[in-house]
């Protein structure tokens, strides 16, 4: 974001942009529930098609907001860092990931007062479609849906909301309330893994939305990302 504004312009325009991509991502969704697709019925192809479209759309409308107010790419938080650096960090983001998300779950499980193998059954259920992608889909998908989620939820999301939460750019509480927010955005695109996979996919976000602040770089998040994508996609090809 731009400092020679003054703060209420620059709180002004974060805000307009995180509520104009916001509804395109509700909008997204309302389509997705309005097309009457069972997520249990999801097929290879309609998961295909679906990460194509709302990916698509959803960094158009960032490239559109970024082109519009004339703010470069760099304000997403991609920097440049040694590349063990940025591994290193995506890996212990990777499994600080996988820790969060079975906390969610169990914590999930013991509020709900429902059945842990119960709940995992719905979510694999609901996720069956990705255990018949072609092998050749599998890393291409893994890494497109790792860089666009983690370019619209930690690099646009947490950079805008902390900006229209506070003109401070180092306020922590605005980027406590950022990382909240964006991940409760995270966890609403994804409704068709089942409560639980919302539950665990807010986690997450708990997580890489840390992870993004603390590093000021958005890269050690898409490595993480990227990766459970990758270790989901193929653990569910082995069941």
């Amino acid at each position: 974001m731009s400092t020679t504004a003054p703060a209420s312009t620059r709180r002004a325009k974060a805000a307009l942009q995180v509520l104009v991509v916001a509804a395109i991502l509700l909008a997204l969704i309302a389509l997705g529930q309005a097309a009457g697709r069972d997520a249990r019925a999801l097929s290879s192809r309609d998961i295909a098609q679906g990460v194509a479209l709302g990916g698509g759309a959803l960094l158009g409308s960032v490239a559109v907001m970024l082109a519009v107010l004339r703010e470069p790419w760099s304000t997403l938080g991609f920097r440049r860092e040694a590349p063990s650096a940025v591994l290193t960090s995506g890996l212990l983001g990777l499994v600080a990931s996988y820790l969060a998300a079975g906390v969610g779950a169990a914590v999930y499980a013991l509020v709900a007062g429902l059945d842990p193998e119960r709940l995992a059954a719905e979510k694999t259920a609901a996720l069956g479609g990705f255990s018949e992608l072609p092998p050749a889909l599998v890393l291409p998908l893994a890494l497109f849906t790792g860089m666009y989620e983690e370019l619209v939820f930690r690099g646009f999301f947490v950079s805008r909301l902390r900006a229209a939460l506070s003109p401070r750019p180092h306020d922590r509480s605005a980027a406590i309330g950022a990382i909240v927010l964006s991940s409760a955005l995270f966890a609403a695109g994804h409704f068709y893994q089942s409560m639980l996979g919302v539950v665990q996919t807010f986690a997450i976000g708990l997580v890489l939305g840390t992870l993004a602040v603390r590093r000021n770089n958005v890269w050690p998040c898409v490595v993480a990302h990227a990766g459970i994508n990758l270790i989901g996609m193929i653990a569910l090809r082995s069941i």
